[in-house]
C-alpha cells in the first residue's frame, strides 16, 4: 500500500511539475479536490494509508507556512529600507531650499544696490533732458520774438514779399508755443504775432483793392499785388481778395446779360460762353501775375461765372416759352462749354472722382454747372421728339413707299430706326438723366404704333378675287420680317439706353410693350398668310360642298378638288419659305395652315347636303390624301426631306383624325339606331350633340326624326355611366379583397413545405402582391376603349367588333370565370394546408411530443377551418353579377 500511495505522490508531482494537471495544483484558481484525491487514492488498497497522505499533507501545510513568513519577513525588511529612502530625500530637499532662499536674498540684495547706483543716474538724464528742452524752447522763444519784431517792421515798410515768407515761420513758432499759453509773456508775445498778421492781411487786401478799378481793370503794381495776396494766404482776406476779384469782372456781365434783354434769352447762350472767354484771356495776359497760382483764380471766375449763367438761364427759361432747337442748341453749347473748362483747367476723371491731372488732388468737374439748369425743361426736347416721331408713323402709313426687295423689310422700318438713332445720340449729348429714360418711353410708344398703324394696317386682304396672291403673300411676309427686324431693334436700342442712362434710372427703360406690339404684327401677317392660302383653296372647297355625295356610286381615285388643294399649298409654301426670314415663323406658319386647312375641309364637309355611304368612303380617301398633303408643307422648298416634326404631325393627326371620325360616323347605317349611337360614342365620347346633328343631316334623316336618334344617345350615354359606376365599384371590391388578403398573416410551413418563389407568374395575387392578368376587367376595358378612340384610321369591321356588347359581355363572363377558379384554386392563405403533410400527422407528431402542443395545434385547426369558410364566402360574394 505504501508504494502505490508513494507512486500516486509522484506522478501528482510530476503533473504540477510539467503544468499537465493545471486543475490539480495546490495554488491553481482551478484547483480540484475531487481529482487531488483520485491521484493520492487510484484504487481500494491505497486508502489504508490514509494517515501517512495526512501527514504529507500536514508537512506541506507546515513547509507552506514557514515560506509565507519567510516572505512577509523580506517584505518588512524593504518597507524599512523604502522608509529611510524617502527620509534621506526629504532632508535633501529641506537642505536644497535653504541654498535656494540665500541665493533669492543675495539676489534683492544686490538688486537694490543695482537701484540705488542707477538711480542718480536717471536723475542726470532727466536733468539733461529738461535742460535740452528749456534750451531748445529759450532758442524758439528768441526766434518768435526776433520774428515778430521784423513782421512789424516789414509791415510798417510795406515789405510784403519778406512778410510773407515770414509768415508760415511765426506760424509754425506759435504752434510750438500752444502748451506754454499759461505764462504771460509767450501769450502777449503770441496775440501781437496774431494782431500783426490780421494787421497785414487787412493791409494786404486793401493793397489789391488798390490795384483794380472799378471797371476790374488792373491799376496797381502787379508784383507788389502778388506779395500782398501771399500775406492772405490761408487767412479769411484770401477769401476777401477772391470774391473782390470776382465781383469786379463779372459786374459788367451782369449788367451785360439783363434778364428781359434779347442777348440774354436762350437762343444767345453761346455769346455768354464768349464773354467770359474774353475774360479769361485779358486775365492770362494782365491780371495771372497779380495772384498766386495756387489760388487758381482763373478756375474760380469760371466757376462763379457758371454759378450765374445757370441761375440766369434758370430764370430765363421759366419766363418765356422755349422753342425745341433754342434748348437743343443751347444745351450742346454749353455742354461743349462744360467740357472746355474741365480740359483748361486740368481736371480729369480716374476711378470715377474728378481730380487734378496734374498733382492728382480731388477736384470738382464742371459738367453739369451750368447744364442742371436745362434738366426740368428737357421734357420739351422730349415732346418734340415725340411729335416728330408720331408724324414719321402717320406718314408711313399714308405713304408706304416702295420697298427695296433685297432689304427684306419695309423701307419705312430702318428710316424710323434711323431716327431713333439720330435722337439716341442727340440725347446722350444733352443728358443722360431723366430725359434719357423718357426719350426711351417714347421710343417705345413710337415702335408700338408703328407695329399697329403701319405693319397691321399693310397687311394684304387676300380673297379669292385677288388678282396676284402670290405677290399679296410676299407682302405679308415683308411685315413679318420687318416685324422681326424692329423687335431685334428694340432689344439692342433697349441694351444701349441702360448703358448709357444713369443707374438709378434703369429700371423705367423697358420695351416689352414694344416687342409685345410687334410680336402681335407677326401673329397677324402670318394669320394674313394662311387667310391667303385658305382663300386660294375656297375654290376647290366650295367645288367639295357643291358636289353630289349622295349620287356617288364607287370609289375612285382622290377626286380633283384636293389636287387643286394641294397645288394652292404648295405655291404659297413656296413664297412663305422663300420670302420668310425666321425659320421659326415657318413653323408657325405650317402649324396654323394645318389647323386651318383641317377646320376648313370639315365646314365644307359639313356644309354639303347630303353623302352616302360610298360617297363618305370616297371622301374618307381624300381626308387621306389631304393629310398626305398636309404633311408635305414642311419640306416644301427644303433642301432635304427631313419629315415633318413631330408637333406638326400630331396637330395634322388631330385634324384630320375630326374628319376621319365625322366620316366613319356617316359610315353606318342609320338603322338600327343602336348601332349609329354606338358608333358615334365610339368615335365621339364626349357626345356632342351638335355634331350628332350634323351627322344625322348629312346622312338623310330628317329633322323631325332627329329626337328619337338623340334620345337613344341619351339611353346609350346613361347605360354607359351606369356600366362605368358597376365596373368601378368592382374595382374598389378587389381593391379591397387584395388589402385584406396582403393583411392576412403566414403561418411558417414544416420543414419539408417548399416556400414558391415571389417572382413565378404562376403565383396567386395575394401572394406575389401583383393583380393576376384576368383581373383588371375595368381597366383592360377602358385601354381598350382609350386606343379605339385614338384611332381614326381602322376600317369600320374593327370598330363594330370592339362595339359589340355580345363580344363585350362573353368577354366578362369569361374573365369572371377564370377570376374565380383563381380564387378557388389559391392556397391556404395562412399556410397550414400548403405543406406535404397533412394537420392530422402534424398532430400526431406533436401529440407524441407533449400534450400542450396537441392543445395548440387543435386550436389552429379550428381557427384554420372557420377562416377558410369565412374566405369562401368572400368569393361567392365576388362571384355575384
Amino acid at each position: 500500500m505504501g508504494d502505490n500511495l508513494a507512486k500516486a505522490e509522484a506522478a501528482y508531482t510530476r503533473e504540477e511539475s510539467s503544468g499537465a494537471g493545471a486543475a490539480g495544483h495546490l495554488d491553481s484558481t482551478g484547483f480540484s479536490m475531487a481529482k487531488h484525491i483520485d491521484r493520492l487514492f487510484p484504487d481500494a488498497s491505497s486508502l489504508d494509508n490514509v494517515d501517512v497522505a495526512a501527514a504529507n499533507t500536514g508537512h506541506r501545510l507546515q513547509a507552506v507556512k514557514q515560506e509565507i513568513r519567510r516572505q512577509l519577513r523580506a517584505q518588512s525588511d524593504s518597507h524599512q529600507q523604502q522608509t529611510q529612502s524617502i527620509e534621506a530625500t526629504k532632508a535633501a530637499i529641506g537642505e536644497l531650499y535653504t541654498r535656494i532662499s540665500e541665493m533669492k536674498a543675495k539676489a534683492q540684495t544686490s538688486e537694490r544696490m543695482v537701484f540705488d547706483i542707477t538711480q542718480d543716474i536717471k536723475a542726470l538724464d532727466f536733468a539733461k533732458r529738461n535742460l535740452s528742452q528749456a534750451t531748445a524752447t529759450m532758442r524758439r522763444l528768441q526766434l518768435l520774438v526776433s520774428g515778430v519784431g521784423q513782421l512789424r517792421q516789414f509791415k510798417e515798410q510795406k515789405r510784403y514779399g519778406e512778410a510773407a515768407r515770414l509768415l508760415p515761420a511765426i506760424a509754425g513758432l506759435r504752434e510750438g508755443f500752444a502748451e506754454h499759453m499759461r505764462v504771460r509773456a509767450i501769450a502777449r508775445l503770441d496775440d501781437e504775432a496774431a494782431g500783426l498778421q490780421r494787421s497785414l492781411g487787412s493791409m494786404a487786401f486793401q493793397e489789391v483793392q488798390r490795384g483794380f478799378d472799378a471797371q476790374g481793370l488792373l491799376v496797381g503794381d502787379a508784383e507788389l499785388m502778388h506779395a500782398a495776396c501771399l500775406c492772405c494766404a490761408g487767412s479769411e482776406e484770401q477769401a476777401r481778395v477772391k470774391d473782390l476779384y470776382c465781383e469786379l469782372q463779372l459786374r459788367a456781365y451782369v449788367a451785360i446779360f439783363q434778364l428781359g434783354d434779347d442777348v440774354s434769352q436762350l437762343e444767345n447762350v453761346s455769346r455768354r460762353y464768349a464773354w467770359l472767354r474774353r475774360i479769361l484771356r485779358n486775365y492770362a495776359e494782365e491780371h495771372a501775375p497779380a495772384f498766386p497760382d495756387a489760388w487758381r483764380m482763373g478756375e474760380e471766375l469760371s466757376r462763379r461765372f457758371a454759378h450765374s449763367t445757370r441761375d440766369h438761364l434758370g430764370e430765363a427759361m421759366a419766363t418765356r416759352d422755349i422753342d425745341v432747337g433754342h434748348l437743343t442748341a443751347a444745351l450742346a453749347d454749353t455742354l461743349a462749354f462744360e467740357a472746355q473748362c474741365d480740359k483748361k483747367f486740368g481736371i480729369v476723371r480716374r476711378n470715377g472722382a474728378a481730380v487734378y491731372e496734374s498733382s492728382g488732388a480731388p477736384a470738382v468737374s464742371f459738367v453739369g454747372s451750368v447744364s442742371c439748369a436745362f434738366e426740368p425743361y428737357m421734357a420739351v426736347f422730349i415732346s418734340g421728339e415725340q411729335a416728330k416721331f408720331e408724324a414719321l408713323v402717320r406718314r408711313f402709313r399714308s405713304e408706304p413707299g416702295d420697298d427695296d426687295p433685297s432689304l427684306n423689310v419695309l423701307a419705312s422700318s430702318t428710316d424710323l430706326l434711323y431716327q431713333f438713332r439720330e435722337s439716341l445720340r442727340q440725347c446722350a449729348a444733352l443728358s443722360t438723366g431723366q430725359a434719357m429714360a423718357d426719350l426711351a418711353q417714347v421710343f417705345a410708344q413710337s415702335l408700338s404704333s408703328y407695329a399697329r398703324s403701319v405693319l397691321v394696317h399693310v397687311l394684304p386682304r387676300i380673297s379669292s378675287t385677288t388678282a396676284t396672291p402670290l405677290d399679296a403673300l410676299r407682302r405679308a411676309c415683308l411685315v413679318a420680317n420687318t416685324a422681326d427686324y424692329c423687335a431685334s431693334a428694340a432689344a439692342q436700342l433697349e441694351q444701349k439706353i441702360i448703358e448709357k442712362v444713369d443707374g438709378t434710372l434703369r429700371e423705367q427703360v423697358t420695351f416689352a410693350a414694344s416687342r409685345d406690339a410687334l410680336l402681335g404684327a407677326i401673329n397677324s401677317s402670318i394669320g394674313a398668310l394662311v387667310g391667303g392660302v385658305d382663300a386660294m383653296c375656297a375654290p376647290a372647297l366650295a367645288a367639295l360642298t357643291d358636289a353630289p355625295w349622295h349620287d356617288v356610286q364607287t370609289v375612285g381615285d382622290q377626286s380633283e378638288y384636293v389636287l387643286l388643294i394641294a397645288s394652292a399649298i404648295e405655291a404659297a409654301t413656296s413664297v412663305a419659305r422663300a420670302s420668310l426670314s425666321g425659320p421659326r415663323y415657318f413653323r408657325s406658319y405650317c402649324d396654323k395652315l394645318a389647323s386651318r386647312i383641317s377646320e376648313r375641309y370639315m365646314t365644307a364637309i359639313v356644309q354639303c347636303q347630303r353623302i352616302s355611304e360610298i360617297g363618305a368612303e370616297q371622301l374618307l380617301l381624300d381626308a387621306q390624301a389631304l393629310k398626305s398633303v398636309l404633311l408635305r408643307v414642311p419640306s416644301i422648298g427644303a433642301d432635304d426631306d427631313a419629315g415633318p416634326p413631330p408637333t406638326y404631325a400630331r396637330i395634322v393627326a388631330q385634324g384630320v383624325g375630326r374628319i376621319e371620325a365625322l366620316l366613319k360616323a356617316i359610315l353606318v347605317p342609320t338603322d338600327p339606331a343602336d348601332a349609329l349611337v354606338g358608333r358615334f360614342l365610339l368615335l365621339f365620347p364626349a357626345a356632342p350633340r351638335d355634331v350628332f346633328r350634323h351627322v344625322l343631316s348629312l346622312k338623310g334623316v330628317k329633322p323631325t326624326d332627329h329626337p328619337a336618334y338623340l334620345r337613344v344617345l341619351q339611353a346609350h350615354q346613361r347605360q354607359t355611366q351606369l356600366e362605368k359606376q358597376d365596373q368601378l365599384e368592382k374595382q374598389d371590391q378587389a381593391d379591397k379583397q387584395s388589402q385584406i388578403t396582403s393583411d392576412v398573416p403566414v403561418v411558417a410551413a414544416p420543414t419539408a413545405y417548399a416556400t414558391p418563389d415571389p417572382r413565378s407568374s404562376s403565383m396567386p395575387a395575394h401572394v406575389t402582391g401583383r393583380a393576376p392578368a384576368s383581373a383588371p376587367l375595368v381597366s383592360r376595358t377602358n385601354a381598350a376603349r382609350a386606343k379605339e378612340h385614338s384611332r381614326f384610321g381602322s376600317t369600320t369591321n374593327e370598330h363594330s367588333a370592339q362595339l359589340s356588347p355580345e363580344t363585350h359581355y362573353a368577354g366578362q363572363s369569361q374573365i369572371t370565370a377564370q377570376r374565380d377558379s383563381t380564387y378557388l384554386n389559391m392556397p391556404d392563405p395562412l399556410g397550414i394546408t400548403s405543406g406535404p403533410s397533412t394537420m392530422s400527422e402534424q398532430t400526431s407528431d406533436i401529440d407524441a411530443q407533449s400534450p400542450v402542443l396537441a392543445s395548440l395545434a387543435a386550436n389552429a385547426t379550428a381557427t384554420r377551418t372557420k377562416i377558410n369558410e369565412n374566405l369562401r364566402k368572400f368569393m361567392s360574394t365576388m362571384r355575384r353579377p
